[in-house]
């Protein structure tokens, strides 16, 4: 999910920002004309709150042939207030090979902003936009997005899904941050045909004995309802915004 991080005049040897497959970066780049109104650990923005919100789902691949695929829609929803003076804070989302995006749209306060698409050698590409910030306004900015899921482990029908977070040169506490895995769809999916060589007449699984069987999550420490994992934190200091465990789902591919 998203990592905020200073975007210096050269690439960052380590690339961190540009491995995550969301990414909400601050850019202060000559290479993308954006003059910055502050060094990036001098804004006086906060982050106040984060909403995630993953689904995952199976769905025809996009040549239209071939077993399905699995894709992950994302939701974020960041709320940001700004105590200083006026700002332009250049942001974006950034995608990895192995989850190639095929939809995004952004918002500021529920109205659609425009975004240029740039593609990285090697590395992904990066939608790109501006949100602008009126001395002391809270601001909400809404993104949503599909990632295909590339094969994991072909040979042994395993899948995974990863995404990383990190809120660089924003002014801490995040007070309150939910990050919500949904796989209400998967087990949907799963019951219209349950797989592993089982027939369509043989009952299908319960969804927590399907959940123990088919996934692995981490990090550790998520709680559950029905069919939705989450993490909760609340008073997120400038440390653990910095860097925070990686989000793993694996499963089992019973669709292929």
């Amino acid at each position: 999910m998203p990592t905020a991080v200073p975007f210096s005049r050269r690439l960052p040897a380590s690339g961190r920002w540009l491995l995550a497959p969301v990414a909400l970066l601050l850019f202060f780049a000559a290479s993308f004309a954006v003059r910055p109104t502050a060094r990036a650990q001098e804004l006086p923005i906060q982050i106040v709150w984060v909403r995630q919100y993953y689904t995952l789902f199976l769905a025809k691949p996009r040549s239209g042939q071939g077993p399905l695929q699995p894709y992950v829609r994302c939701l974020v929803y960041l709320q940001f207030r700004n105590w200083g003076p006026s700002q332009r804070v250049p942001m974006g989302h950034g995608e990895r090979p192995d989850y190639p995006n095929i939809r995004f749209r952004v918002w500021r306060n529920q109205a659609r902003i425009p975004f240029e698409r740039r593609v990285i050698p090697r590395l992904g590409g990066m939608d790109l936009y501006e949100v602008n910030f009126a001395a002391g306004e809270s601001v909400r900015v809404t993104y949503e997005y599909v990632e295909e899921v590339l094969s994991h482990n072909p040979a042994a029908k395993v899948d995974v899904f990863e995404d990383t977070w990190g809120f660089q040169g924003y002014r801490p506490p995040l007070e309150d941050w939910w990050i919500v895995v949904d796989l209400g769809k998967m087990y949907t999916q799963y019951r219209a045909s349950p797989g592993f060589g089982q027939s369509p007449a043989t009952p299908a699984l319960p969804y927590q004995t399907f959940f123990n069987r088919i996934f692995r999550v981490s990090p550790l420490g998520y709680q559950s309802r029905g069919t939705e994992i989450w993490w909760h934190f609340r008073d997120v200091g400038e440390e653990r915004m910095h860097s925070f465990p990686k989000l793993r789902v694996e499963w089992q591919a019973w669709y292929r």
